[in-house]
């Protein structure tokens, strides 16, 4: 029996978990934050489907930081654990996912 290394990538987690990731979800997106002490901590999130997006697009019209918290739970892969355990990295992290999967601007022209 060989010994395998298994190979540990930001966020701790391994090139098998993106692997399987990617081949499930298709598009798997890998953000950064510092925290205090300045390390660098990784988050990777899935594209939200129309489903999510509308659970995320009626949870802002009551409170836009629980539509953040619908956004996390429902897109978030893994990563770093202090992004989940502490309110203001998982806050900046979902903030900047947000802002990424925003409608793209569409070109128009009238023939």
């Amino acid at each position: 029996m060989e010994n395998e290394t298994v190979q540990i990538l930001d966020g701790n987690i391994t090139e098998v978990q993106l692997k399987h990731w990617k081949h499930k979800h298709k598009r798997v997106v890998k953000l950064s934050v510092e925290d205090d002490d300045g390390k660098t901590m990784y988050a990777y999130f899935k594209k939200p489907s129309i489903a999510i997006r509308s659970a995320v697009l009626q949870a802002s019209k009551m409170d836009e930081f629980k539509a953040l918290e619908v956004l996390f739970k429902n897109c978030f892969l893994g990563g770093d654990h202090a992004i989940e355990e502490e309110d203001d990295l998982r806050l900046n992290i979902t903030t900047s996912f947000s802002d990424f999967i925003q409608p793209k601007p569409v070109k128009i022209e009238v023939l």
